[in-house]
C-alpha cells in the first residue's frame, strides 16, 4: 500500500488493470478501521474490544471533507496523493491509502484509513539531569469523530506552573475555516492565543486569509549552568490580519503572495539577576505596519517509515520549498520607530533508497533605523537511514547578531548536547552535531508499542555568553538509551530513556556525572 502511495496513490486494484489519469470518478468509497482489528486473534480479546467500544471512529463526512476530489472529477494522481497527506496530517489517521480501480463508466476510488487512539488522560513526566517536568492532561484529538481538539493541561516545569485550555476546529461550521483558541493561567501571568483563518489547505487553494492575535504577561528568564540567572517581567501583544492568493507557477510548483497589516509590541520591567545584581532592562518595542510575503511549494513528497518512528507513515517534503516575508513599521503607521522585520526560509530533501537527507536554512530579524537587530541565522543539515535500523546524523547552527537583551541561545540536553543539563552553556550563538545508531528490537508489543535502542555521540559549542559560561571550546558527550514508539496514539509519541556521559566536567570543580534523560519527543 505504501508503494502505491509513493507512486501517486493510485493505481492498481487488479494486476494489469491500471486506471489512467483523466478517467472520470464514478464513486468514492470510504473504508474506516477502528484502532484495533477485532478480526485479528492478537487483538480480539476484551481489552482491545473495550478500547474500540470507547473510541469514536472518524466520521465518514469528516474524511470526505478532506478529500480534494469529488464524484464527477477526473482521476489526478497528484490530488489523490495530496489527499493522503492531508488525512495523515490530522495525526490520528495512520496509515492512509487511496487507490483506484476501473469500473463500468470510469473509476471507483477507495479511501482506506485507520484511526489511532485519540482520548488521553495522561501523566506527563520529563527528566533531564536536575531539571524535572511534570504534568497532567485530558485531551480528545478527534472530538465526536470530526477532527476537533479539546485539551486541558496542567504542567509544572523549572520556570512556572500553568493550567492551559486549548480548542482547535479544522472545519468550522462545516467549512474549511479553522479556529484555534488557547488560554493559560500560570503562576506568574497569563497567555491568550487565537487564530481564525481560511488557510491554503491544498496546493491549488486559490485564496486564503485570516486574523491571529496573542497577548501574554509572564516572568521571563535567562539561564546558565542549568539554573535561572536573570528574571524580568515581559508583556507581549501581537495582532495580524492577512490575505493571500495563489499565482501561476511551473509544473508541480505552487506560488503564493500574501499581504497584511500587523501590530507587535513588547514591554519590559524589573529585570535583574536573581542574586540581586543589576541586568539592563530590555528596551520596549512597538511595531505597526504593513507586510508582504511570497512562498513557493513544490509538489514533491515521499512517504517513508522508520525515520522518527518505526511504524507510522511520515510525509517528508523534497522541495525545494521557500518563503520570505517583510514587514515595514513606521511612526506614521503607529510604530515607535522606523523598523523593518523579516522572515525567510528554505527546505530541501532527497530520498535515495533508504537514505533521507535534508537541508534547512532560515533567517529572522529586524532593521531598526537601518541597523540590524535580533538577527538569527539557522542552518541545519542531516541524513538518516530509514527502516528498522541505521545511522542518523545532524549538524545545526544558530548564529545571531545584536540579539535582544531578553533572548539567548543556550546549549544542553534539550538542544542536542545530551551529556549536560538543559541550558548549561550560555551563548548568543551555538552549533551542535549529533551522530546516533538506532535499532528496532521488538515487534509491536501487546499491539501498543515498539521498543528500540540508541547509541549516540554529540558535540557542540556556544559563543558570546550573556549571563554565564560558554562551552569554552567544543564539548563532547556519548551515551545510549532505549526508545519506545507508542504505536496507537493519535500523535507521534517517542519516549526516550537515555543516559549521556560528558567528556569532562560541565563547570569548574564539577564531576563527570552521567546525565539521565526522559523525554517525549524525537531529537531530530
Amino acid at each position: 500500500m505504501i508503494a502505491a502511495a509513493l507512486l501517486g496513490a493510485v493505481l492498481l486494484a487488479l494486476p494489469g488493470e491500471p486506471v489512467a489519469p483523466g478517467t472520470p470518478i464514478v464513486s468514492i468509497t470510504i473504508n474506516r478501521h477502528d484502532v484495533f482489528d477485532l478480526d485479528d486473534p492478537g487483538t480480539s480479546s476484551w481489552p482491545y474490544r473495550a478500547a474500540n467500544a470507547l473510541h469514536i471512529v472518524s466520521a465518514e463526512r469528516f474524511i470526505r471533507s478532506q478529500l480534494l476530489f469529488r464524484v464527477g472529477d477526473r482521476i489526478d494522481p497528484a490530488l489523490l496523493a495530496e489527499s493522503e497527506r492531508i488525512l495523515r496530517a490530522t495525526g490520528f489517521l495512520s496509515p492512509v491509502t487511496i487507490t483506484a480501480r476501473p469500473v463500468p463508466g470510469g473509476a471507483e476510488v477507495a479511501v482506506e484509513t485507520r484511526d489511532q487512539w485519540t482520548t488521553e488522560a495522561a501523566v506527563n513526566f520529563g527528566l533531564a539531569g536536575k531539571q524535572h517536568k511534570f504534568g497532567f492532561s485530558l485531551v480528545e484529538q478527534n472530538l465526536l469523530g470530526w477532527g476537533k481538539k479539546l485539551q486541558v493541561l496542567w504542567k509544572s516545569d523549572p520556570e512556572r506552573d500553568s493550567l492551559t485550555t486549548i480548542y482547535s476546529d479544522p472545519l468550522l461550521l462545516g467549512t474549511h475555516w479553522t479556529l484555534d483558541l488557547a488560554h493559560s493561567d500560570a503562576s506568574d501571568g497569563t497567555v491568550d492565543d487565537g487564530r481564525l483563518e481560511y488557510p491554503f489547505y491544498a496546493l491549488d487553494t486559490p485564496r486564503a486569509g485570516g486574523v491571529e492575535w496573542r497577548r501574554n504577561g509572564l516572568l521571563e528568564y535567562l539561564w546558565a549552568g542549568g539554573d535561572k540567572q536573570v528574571s524580568g517581567e515581559s508583556r507581549l501583544h501581537a495582532f495580524r490580519l492577512w490575505g493571500g492568493v495563489g499565482v501561476p507557477g511551473g509544473a508541480g510548483v505552487t506560488n503564493r503572495v500574501t499581504v497584511g497589516v500587523f501590530q507587535d509590541g513588547a514591554e519590559f520591567a524589573r529585570w535583574g539577576y536573581l542574586d540581586g545584581r543589576p541586568y539592563p532592562t530590555p528596551a520596549d518595542r512597538d511595531l505597526a505596519g504593513v507586510e508582504v510575503g511570497f512562498e513557493q511549494q513544490a509538489d514533491r513528497w515521499k512517504v517513508i517509515q522508520g525515520f522518527r518512528s518505526w511504524a507510522r507513515q511520515e510525509d517528508v517534503p523534497l522541495g525545494p520549498n521557500w518563503h520570505a516575508r517583510v514587514g515595514v513599521s513606521l511612526p506614521g503607521l503607529g510604530g515607535d520607530a522606523r523598523r523593518l522585520r523579516f522572515d525567510a526560509g528554505v527546505t530541501l530533501g532527497w530520498l535515495r533508497g533508504r537514505q533521507y537527507t535534508w537541508l534547512e536554512a532560515g533567517l529572522t530579524g529586524r532593521l531598526d533605523d537601518g541597523r540590524g537587530a535580533d538577527d538569527v541565522l539557522h542552518v541545519e543539515t542531516g541524513a538518516a537511514l530509514t527502516g528498522s535500523q541505521g545511522w542518523r546524523a545532524r549538524i545545526a547552527a544558530d548564529v545571531s547578531h545584536d540579539l535582544d537583551l531578553e533572548s539567548q541561545l543556550p546549549l544542553g540536553a534539550d538542544t542536542g548536547l545530551r551529556g549536560w543539563d538543559p541550558a548549561t552553556f550560555d551563548g548568543t550563538s551555538r552549533a551542535v552535531a549529533n551522530l546516533e545508531y538506532r535499532r528496532r528490537l521488538t515487534g509491536e508489543v501487546l499491539h501498543l508499542g515498539i521498543i528500540g535502542m540508541t547509541v549516540f555521540a554529540d558535540a557542540g559549542r556556544t559563543w558570546d555568553p550573556r549571563v554565564g559560561q560558554d562551552t569554552g571550546g567544543v564539548r563532547l558527550d556519548a551515551g545510549a538509551g532505549v526508545t519506545i514508539e507508542i504505536t496507537r496514539a493519535a500523535i507521534l509519541h517517542i519516549i526516550r530513556l537515555e543516559v549521556g556521559v560528558p567528556d569532562r566536567s560541565a563547570l569548574p570543580g564539577g564531576s563527570r556525572t552521567p546525565l539521565f534523560l526522559i523525554t517525549g519527543v524525537s531529537l531530530f
